[in-house]
């Protein structure tokens, strides 16, 4: 077995071990014990949670008084007193005024681990995500609170340096992370992104 194949059957095993619904489990777990993103009490907003391994981390996370939303295409079978989940497009117009009936107010972090429906053809998935991914700096636009956190997955490529200005314009710190539990040959990369710049449109142009 090659060390990579290894690696991945070594997070398989934990996530079956202790009850995460996929691996991935671990690349937000990392990310929140190296940069401390949630907390008690938090609101958060999971964009693409299928299947569920990123919801039950932030439900930990968060407690009993914090709030999880979760968004994903399909549906998502996961149930907690402090887990809502809604079966939508991260592209559905309505699902901003859906979170917002929701919140009553704005997240404290927007998780994001969407991926297209990959096609084999690099060029095509790379744009695709990032795609997504713009769509959900949209989404924090308006659901993110000033000074909020955001998680956000990308694929490397050529699109992936200009989103990230993008993305600097819009945060005052933003790290590049590539979790342990990443398959090493992957292309995706993880967005760190803190201090939410909210209504200070001139920091876009």
């Amino acid at each position: 077995m090659r060390l990579e194949e290894a690696r991945r059957d070594h997070y398989r095993r934990l996530a079956k071990v202790h009850g995460y619904k996929s691996r991935a489990a671990y690349k937000l777990l990392e990310i929140d014990n190296s940069f401390h993103i949630l907390k008690r009490g938090m609101k958060v907003i999971d964009l693409g949670s299928y299947p569920g391994g990123w919801l039950q981390v932030a439900s930990g996370k968060v407690g009993n008084n914090g709030l999880v939303i979760g968004v994903d295409i399909r549906r998502v079978e996961y149930k907690a007193d402090n887990v809502i989940c809604i079966e939508s497009s991260i592209e559905d117009e309505s699902l901003l005024t859906k979170l917002d009936g929701i919140l009553r107010g704005k997240a404290d972090v927007i998780l994001s681990d969407v991926s297209p429906n990959l096609s084999g053809i690099w060029s095509l998935d790379h744009a695709r995500q990032i795609h997504l991914s713009r769509r959900v700096i949209t989404i924090a636009e308006d659901m993110l609170k000033k000074d909020g956190s955001a998680v956000l997955k990308v694929f490397d490529g050529d699109m992936f340096k200009e989103f990230l200005n993008d993305v600097k314009k819009r945060f005052s710190r933003v790290h590049i992370h590539k979790p342990n539990a990443s398959r090493k040959e992957s292309s995706e990369l993880y967005l760190i992104c803190i201090g939410h710049r909210i209504n200070d449109h001139s920091v876009y142009e």
